[in-house]
C-alpha cells in the first residue's frame, strides 16, 4: 500500500508543464482531498529549481474528484524571483477543474526563530492505530482508508466513533507517519505531509458539536486548505498532529492543525475550512 502511496504521488509528466496522476482508492465515492493536495506539491516541485524548498501550499477544492478517472495537472509558472518561485497548478477531470492551487517555494535563508510549544501527547507505542480499531471493531472501510490503511500509521489519542458522535471539546491530536521508511527526498516527504494535512480538519469541527459523516442530512466538503512548512521534517517518523476548531458559522467550519515532531519542534501548520451544513 506505501508502494501505491508512493507511486501515486510521482505524478507522471505528459507534455510541458502538464503531469498525469492516478488514484489511491478507485472504488471509494470520491478523491481524497489530500492525495491531491500532494499531487500538486509534486507538479510544481518539478518544475522549480533544486535550491528552492516548499514553505506554502493555499488551496481551492472545486469540484468532487471522480477516483476512477485520472487526474490532470497544468502547472503555471508565475514567478521566479531572485529568492521566491510560484506556482499556479490546477487538478482537472473531464476538462473541468477540480482543484486549483498556489504554491510558493524560497531559497534556504535565515531569521528569527519562535514557535509554538509542543503539547502533552501519550506515546504513541501507548496508543492503538486506527486499522487496529477497524479490524477489532469490525469497521474496516477497504475503500476509502485513509487513516486505516496499510501506508499510513495512525494513532489517535481520544479516538471518536462516528457511530455514537456526541460534543467533545474542540481538539483532536493524532500520531502520524509512514508505516515503512521513504527515500531521503525532501520534496517527497514534504508532499507525504500535504497528504495527511488533509485529516482531522473536517473531523474536529463535527465532532465538536456532535455531528458525524454518517449523517445523510448533512452536506460535508472540503472548500479551501492552506499548508505552511517552517522546518525540515520526515513523514516517516513519528509527527504529532494537533488539530483545534477555531469556528463554526454559515454553514461552514475552520480548522487549524500544527505537526509536531517527537521531541517538539514545529514543522508545518494547516487551516482548512469545510461545507458542514443542513442538506
Amino acid at each position: 500500500m506505501l508502494d501505491q502511496l508512493l507511486d501515486v504521488l510521482q505524478v507522471k509528466p505528459e507534455g510541458e508543464l502538464r503531469f498525469l496522476g492516478d488514484n489511491m482508492h478507485p472504488k471509494a465515492y470520491r478523491v481524497y482531498g489530500g492525495q491531491v493536495l500532494a499531487q500538486a506539491v509534486m507538479a510544481a516541485r518539478y518544475t522549480v529549481d533544486d535550491d528552492r524548498e516548499l514553505h506554502s501550499q493555499h488551496a481551492y477544492f472545486l469540484r468532487p474528484g471522480n477516483p476512477r478517472e485520472d487526474i490532470h495537472f497544468t502547472v503555471e509558472p508565475a514567478l521566479d524571483g531572485g529568492s521566491f518561485s510560484s506556482r499556479r497548478v490546477v487538478a482537472s477531470q473531464q476538462g473541468k477543474p477540480i482543484l486549483v492551487s498556489s504554491i510558493s517555494f524560497q531559497r534556504p535563508g535565515e531569521g528569527e526563530v519562535f514557535q509554538a510549544s509542543k503539547p502533552a501527547m501519550p506515546a504513541p507505542d501507548s496508543l492503538p492505530s486506527e486499522r487496529e480499531l477497524a479490524l477489532k471493531d469490525g469497521k474496516l472501510d477497504d475503500n476509502f482508508m485513509i487513516t486505516t490503511g496499510t501506508d499510513l500509521d495512525v494513532r489517535v489519542e481520544d479516538p471518536i466513533d462516528w457511530d455514537n458522535p456526541v460534543e467533545r471539546p474542540p481538539v483532536i491530536r493524532a500520531w502520524m507517519k509512514t508505516t515503512e521508511a521513504l527515500p531521503d527526498q525532501p520534496a517527497l516527504h514534504q508532499s507525504v505531509l500535504a497528504y495527511m494535512s488533509d485529516c482531522f480538519l473536517i473531523d474536529v469541527c463535527l465532532a465538536t458539536r456532535g455531528l458525524t459523516f454518517q449523517d445523510g442530512s448533512l452536506q460535508v466538503a472540503s472548500l479551501d486548505h492552506a499548508l505552511w512548512f517552517h522546518r525540515p521534517l520526515r513523514a516517516d517518523q513519528w509527527l504529532l498532529h494537533e488539530v483545534h476548531a477555531e469556528a463554526m458559522a454559515g454553514g461552514r467550519g475552520l480548522g487549524r492543525g500544527n505537526f509536531y515532531t517527537e521531541d517538539g519542534t514545529l514543522v508545518a501548520t494547516t487551516m482548512q475550512q469545510g461545507l458542514m451544513r443542513p442538506r
